[in-house]
């Protein structure tokens, strides 16, 4: 079979090397099957961009964006009748796209982007927070709350216990951070790297950065676990549509505001086994995904 995978990040490079590795051939000219990571980058209110056009005759799936399921598919951008499956990390996710898009074909790839370790709580003495981070523009007023909270709360605690590093990407104003020379600061990049995060005790993050470090098997602390996930724009047409009904089962269950922070760092050092088997799950076994492309091609054809 012939595929062609539009890249975004490294996020595409699992699903490439599996297609590959299953023996399938990559090309950008005539493929069977093309993936993307989302709809809307080829179809936006009704506009086809170039990409749907090179491929009428594929069939087209869905990739992980990100490692939540892709809520923005929960009435505010519609999942397009071209597309074939959407594929998500685990069975929590596909749980929430039940909900978001009852009609599509939903199917599990296994957690893809690091190698899924055991649990493992140490004591607690060096701290990662990756601060919530705008995707280009500016940042929704309750990401910078929750980052200058934290930001208070980490100055206040004991510096010949504890280490603080701050891993932040994009302009660290823009997220409401004032740089703090009692911290280590690191300017990462959406590689899915995990060395910051081996390399800590606890992590302190949200999204694809939270979801990496539970499944590096680190004690975590989400951030706005309790609120929708939203657009970086200001009205609130953006929020997804039915979150009510899958937000709190997708949220991990430590949520930084819950309790003061050293509590917060005990309750994390206590797995979230259900959780972590539900949205991290197996490593992604290449011949099983390959397989599902095939099958769902297959089906279409």
């Amino acid at each position: 079979m012939r595929f062609f995978i539009n890249h975004y990040q490294l996020k595409s490079e699992p699903y490439r090397q599996a297609m590959l590795d299953a023996g399938h051939t990559e090309d950008s000219i005539n493929p069977d099957v093309v993936l993307y990571d989302r709809d809307w980058l080829i179809h936006n209110d009704n506009h086809p961009r170039p990409e749907i056009l090179r491929y009428p005759n594929a069939k087209v799936m869905i990739y992980p964006h990100s490692a939540l399921p892709p809520w923005w598919y929960d009435g505010l951008v519609p999942l397009q009748d071209y597309v074939k499956c959407v594929f998500v990390i685990g069975e929590g996710q596909k749980r929430a796209m039940k909900i978001i898009a009852p009609n599509a074909r939903v199917e599990t790839t296994g957690w893809p982007w690091s190698r899924v370790s055991c649990f493992q709580a140490n004591e607690i003495h060096n701290i990662l927070f990756a601060p919530i981070h705008p995707a280009g523009g500016r940042l929704r007023p309750e990401a910078i709350e929750a980052n200058q909270a934290i930001m208070q709360d980490l100055k206040k605690l004991d510096k010949s216990k504890y280490k603080v590093t701050i891993r932040f990407i994009e302009s660290r104003i823009r997220q409401g951070l004032d740089r703090d020379a009692s911290f280590t600061w690191i300017r990462g990049v959406p590689d899915n790297s995990t060395t910051d995060i081996d390399n800590a005790d606890v992590v302190i993050a949200e999204g694809t950065m939270m979801y990496l470090a539970a499944a590096r098997g680190k004690p975590v602390i989400g951030i706005n676990q309790h609120l929708p996930c939203r657009a970086n724009k200001m009205s609130d047409r953006y929020v997804p549509h039915n979150w009510d009904k899958y937000g709190q089962d997708i949220a991990y269950p430590i949520n930084y505001g819950d309790a003061p922070l050293l509590e917060l760092f005990e309750r994390a050092m206590k797995e979230q086994t259900q959780w972590r088997k539900d949205f991290i799950g197996d490593q992604i076994d290449s011949k099983k995904f390959a397989k599902k492309v095939v099958k769902v091609w297959r089906e279409n054809e």
